[in-house]
């Protein structure tokens, strides 16, 4: 029964990322390249965060979180807009040139944005809790890699079996 009450402590915070998760999937459903917004809701609730660590955690996201989504949409757009000038015969050098310097600018915009967001996060969280949330985050990265990686090794192993 009380592990039931301390989940139930944890829906404000779980409510909040998958509303802020929902509209960062809205807004960038074009991109549907896999990325995840924010880290996985079983990660955020493991982690045990006090209602006022909860509170500072939303704040963050809420106040970091859409530019941090402008600055990946416009990095996204400017690298569409390369590629798609890479593939004119002949290319423009001047226009590969502006691309170039639009796509280092919005790079750089989105690593500001970011870094921003890491320092807010940071500053919501205790230090205890930003070392198990990236313990989590690399078990996790660990065990996708895995996958892949166990895929490809049967997939190796059906194309040896069939030469």
């Amino acid at each position: 029964m009380k592990k039931w009450f301390q989940n139930l402590a944890a829906l404000p915070l779980l409510l909040a990322m998958i509303i802020v998760g929902g509209v960062y999937k809205a807004d960038a459903a074009d991109f549907g390249h896999g990325h995840r917004s924010f880290a996985d809701m079983k990660i955020i609730a493991s982690l045990g965060l006090t209602s006022d660590e909860q509170t500072a955690l939303i704040a963050a996201l809420t106040s970091n979180g859409p530019a941090v989504r402008t600055a990946m949409q416009a990095w996204h757009a400017a690298r569409k807009q390369l590629y798609a000038d890479l593939q004119v015969t002949p290319p423009v050098g001047a226009t590969l040139v502006a691309d170039a310097t639009a796509l280092a600018t919005a790079k750089a915009a989105l690593q500001t944005a970011r870094a921003q967001l890491d320092v807010a996060l940071s500053s919501a969280l205790t230090p205890e809790h930003l070392q198990q949330l990236q313990a989590d985050l690399t078990a996790q990265f660990q065990d996708g890699l895995d996958k892949k990686t166990n895929r490809l090794l049967f997939g190796y192993a059906m194309h040896l079996k069939n030469q």
